[in-house]
């Protein structure tokens, strides 16, 4: 008998950051919104989601687990996927970045992930090398916010027809701000199967905003990040989005 996977990819909010205060833990973990999925609906959770991931690095993360991990003839895999804000990127570094020092927790950890650099509009940098790169980026970022979201939409589309090829069920949810419609970023939005990805188009139903707009709050996070509550809600929300 195939065993039962939920493959659960994506950033901080996906690996349950700050639930109880700390950025990853195994409690952390299990309370994600994922891993409560995966119990809902009786699959064993494989929670690879990394803390400041970018749209890029959570496709290859899942190509990568496949390539690596898959055996089609012992399991059943079921995929899990929170893509982050579309304003991230990452590049190719010739440096080591170990992303997996604070993501211990994790229980596969993506070895490409340290391999490439995040950038993200909120982190400056440390060392003077790092500063004078990810200000370059940060200037980049800002202006071509539409471009990013055409490459996040891209990106959607490459694990649709990944999973499809594979016949791989699935669900895909964004946590953060993704898409905001234009002529030029319709013509990939309108070839998501949004079957199979909840509200993929109304950012205020994105899991961190859904939940901030309803009010609940979080004093033990120091970043943007949920308590147990609204995981445990929005694990039930995707069960009834999937098997409605």
């Amino acid at each position: 008998m195939s065993e039962k996977i939920m493959l659960i990819a994506g950033c901080s909010h996906t690996a349950g950051a700050e639930i109880d205060g700390t950025q990853d833990s195994t409690y952390n973990r299990e309370a994600s919104y994922g891993n409560q999925l995966a119990k809902i609906m009786g699959y064993r959770p494989i929670n690879i989601a990394v803390s400041g991931s970018t749209n890029p690095g959570i496709a290859r993360s899942i190509l990568e687990w496949f390539e690596k991990n898959y055996d089609p003839q012992n399991m059943e895999v079921f995929c899990t996927i929170g893509w982050t804000e579309s304003s991230r990127m990452e590049i190719p570094s010739e440096r080591p970045h170990w992303y997996n020092k604070v993501n211990q927790s994790a229980d596969w950890f993506p070895s490409s992930h340290i391999d490439y650099l995040r950038i993200n509009l909120g982190w400056k940098g440390a060392a003077d090398w790092e500063i004078k790169i990810v200000k370059y980026y940060q200037e980049f970022m800002a202006n071509n916010a539409e471009y990013l979201e055409i490459l996040s939409a891209n990106l959607v589309l490459q694990i649709q027809y990944f999973l499809k090829y594979q016949q791989i069920k699935y669900v895909m949810c964004n946590t953060m701000h993704m898409f905001e419609r234009t002529k030029n970023l319709n013509f990939y939005l309108d070839q998501i199967d949004s079957s199979r990805y909840v509200d993929f188009d109304d950012n205020d139903s994105a899991f961190y905003w859904k939940y901030k707009n309803a009010g609940y709050t979080n004093p033990k996070a120091k970043y943007w990040h949920h308590n147990e509550e609204p995981h445990r809600l929005f694990a039930e929300y995707l069960q009834n989005f999937i098997t409605k």
